[in-house]
């Protein structure tokens, strides 16, 4: 009896499977029968018949008119002047008008109706457009490229909407429109404000617009101005700090901050800007063009330093500052500003024709040439009397005896000789000019013998 209960079940959903898979067939085939016939004709690639589903929109058709197949079979979606505002839908004997914009842009879908049996859907060209620029919120949009299409009887609010809408930063008392007079290039300009338009969009000012008519949208000056200064080192709250442009101090950040650590050295601390007003430097910036055998030997001097130098740096006596609450030592920060807290430093560097170059503990006592016999003397190829001290604060370099200070974080530099090549330049003018002054005497010699 079970058996036989086991096999009627087994039947009953082999026959149940049957039926579902049928249904499925059925619904398939009765899907696959029902497609559409739409005609595109117009500015588009591929004008003709196509067959379309029930559900299939007006822009799918023209979508697929604008398709080319490339040599591989994969679809191109051809761009082209084809209109989005001004298509016209032939409905048995309906005329219907299209701004397919106001579907793709606003979601409008009266803009774009599904397709029915026998449509016939004509793209024209584009003839006439309007230009917007500024706190638009589509100014971003590469397709659109601040130009869009024109209809008849649009107005400024209605180009506005298809530009998505005005930005935040959008000063929209002080509106532009310039527009060119009949057929020549001059222009007439219209001021709007366009709060009055938005409230009352049927006023006055809110103009109908013509071909080739140009709308600036401009920002509000140092509309919210994100301005931001740098800490970095031995600070207690080190990072990204907002201030007022020109209008929040050192002091005032550094107090925010939390003021430096004892670790800070503050004899080295400094401020770096990046602003182009205050880096700028027009001789320097000539000097890079020049090629150095064509500059003067100051010349090339000023420019093997700027060359060295820490660029926008501002050596401020920070220890004064703080320590002291001194204002003459204070400056307004501008954005980009890095405040730079090093650590304290405890040793002189030793650098060039030594022979055990590096770091050597400071010490208060010490002068330059006993640091050099800690760093185990000079080399054989070591140049005694060009040997220069680098300042740690200020990059200055200086000829040192034996009364020299010397400060933590200073460099000692002893240079390789290079004797016939340093004089070289020299006996080169020399020659020059002792040969130019013979070739003179020579020929007022040829000049004055009978």
């Amino acid at each position: 009896m079970k058996n036989i209960y086991k096999v009627v079940l087994v039947l009953a959903m082999i026959f149940s499977s049957i039926c579902l898979f049928a249904q499925e067939d059925n619904t398939t085939q009765f899907s696959s029968e029902i497609m559409y016939n739409v005609s595109v004709v117009g500015a588009v690639k591929n004008p003709g018949v196509y067959m379309l589903f029930p559900t299939s929109r007006v822009s799918e058709a023209i979508k697929l008119a604008n398709t080319l197949i490339d040599t591989l079979n994969v679809p191109i979606f051809a761009a082209n002047n084809a209109s989005k505002r001004n298509i016209t839908l032939k409905r048995n004997d309906e005329i219907i008008k299209l701004d397919l914009l106001r579907f793709l842009v606003l979601g409008k879908e009266s803009s774009n109706p599904y397709l029915e049996d026998g449509d016939i859907i004509i793209v024209p060209a584009i003839k006439k457009q309007v230009h917007i620029f500024g706190a638009v919120s589509n100014r971003n949009d590469e397709e659109l490229q601040n130009s869009i299409e024109l209809k008849d009887e649009d107005k400024v609010l209605d180009i506005i909407e298809l530009a998505m809408g005005i930005m935040p930063s959008a000063d929209i008392q002080n509106v532009e429109l310039i527009r060119f007079i009949g057929n020549s290039s001059e222009t007439e300009s219209f001021n709007l404000d366009l709060s009055v338009i938005m409230n009352d969009p049927d006023c006055d000012e809110n103009l109908i617009l013509q071909n080739n008519d140009r709308i600036y949208i401009r920002e509000i000056p140092q509309y919210h101005n994100k301005s931001y200064v740098t800490l970095v080192g031995e600070i207690t709250y080190d990072g990204t700090y907002a201030i007022e442009n020109n209008i929040t101090t050192l002091l005032q950040i550094i107090t925010k901050a939390g003021g430096p650590t004892e670790d800070a050295d503050l004899s080295n601390a400094y401020l770096q800007r990046i602003s182009e007003e205050d880096i700028s430097e027009s001789e320097y910036d000539q000097l890079r063009k020049t090629r150095a055998d064509d500059m003067s030997h100051l010349e090339y001097r000023y420019f093997r330093n700027k060359l060295i130098e820490k660029v926008g740096v501002f050596a401020k006596n920070f220890d004064t500052l703080w320590t002291n609450k001194e204002t003459e030592y204070d400056i307004s920060l501008k954005d980009g500003d890095v405040i730079y807290f090093p650590a304290k430093t405890v040793a002189i560097k030793i650098s060039g024709e030594v022979a055990n170059p590096g770091l050597i503990s400071y010490d208060t006592e010490l002068n330059y040439l006993e640091y050099i016999e800690l760093a185990g003397g000079l080399t054989s190829k070591a140049w005694p009397g060009k040997i220069k001290i680098i300042r740690a604060k200020t990059g200055e370099w200086i000829k040192p005896n034996k009364d020299t200070k010397l400060y933590p974080g200073d460099t000692i530099f002893i240079p390789r000789t290079e004797r016939f090549s340093y004089y070289w330049p020299y006996i080169q003018e020399t020659i020059s000019f002792i040969t130019g002054l013979a070739t003179s005497i020579i020929v007022i010699r040829s000049l004055m013998s009978p």
